[in-house]
């Protein structure tokens, strides 16, 4: 009991990092690069442990994405050449080495500490559990999703899955002025999720 405990605090912590990071730099990062500059849909980060493939139509925001001795946060949007599919941010953030030790816990436990009052401030932009609901939980091939809904980011997916011991979040949001529906917005989270995976040879 104590062992899982700790990964949860520890999960706390690397939810918080890369959540609070992610908020910073979306907040003033464009969904669509500028006019003529075409930017990566491939990039390497955290030394070359960890590749990042956008879905096709999206591309890489190198400059503002982010990363530090211990993870990264990978920010990308609509290629400004990609007028057929969504605008949409996908945020990817890997924690620390040793954070994907808690997804040993399974679903449950997983679904259970998210909808908890420290899961969802955890979650929350603002860091309040009462912002956030979380809407939808699950398993799919190995890979933790949920549909959350917060005050300030509105409705939107997020996939938690493990790489080398680093736990990763990949999440799915409209931009301003620009819902994405459900069904959309999971679509684009699988195929995030399926491309990460496969860069990274799985």
């Amino acid at each position: 009991m104590c062992g899982c405990i700790m990964s949860f605090w520890l999960f706390r912590a690397s939810v918080l990092w890369v959540a609070g990071l992610a908020a910073a730099l979306s907040a003033c990062v464009p969904v669509e690069g500028p006019p003529g500059q075409a930017l990566p849909r491939t990039a390497s980060f955290l030394a070359g442990e960890m590749r990042v493939s956008a879905p096709p139509g999206y591309c890489i925001d190198r400059s503002a994405s982010h990363e530090t001795q211990t993870g990264a946060v990978v920010l990308m949007g609509r290629c400004t050449d990609a007028d057929t599919v969504a605008p949409a941010l996908i945020t990817l953030s890997a924690g620390p080495v040793g954070s994907a030790q808690v997804l040993k816990s399974g679903g449950p436990a997983l679904s259970a500490w998210f909808t908890s009052g420290p899961g969802r401030a955890a979650l929350a932009r603002d860091g309040r559990a009462g912002s956030v609901r979380v809407l939808k939980t699950g398993l799919s091939g190995g890979v933790f999703v949920m549909r959350v809904a917060d005050r300030q980011a509105g409705d939107y997916w997020r996939a938690i899955l493990g790489l080398k011991g680093r736990l990763v979040s990949i999440s799915v949001t409209g931009t301003k002025g620009a819902t994405l529906p459900e069904a959309a917005g999971r679509s684009l989270l699988d195929r995030a999720v399926a491309g990460f995976v496969a860069a990274n040879g799985g």
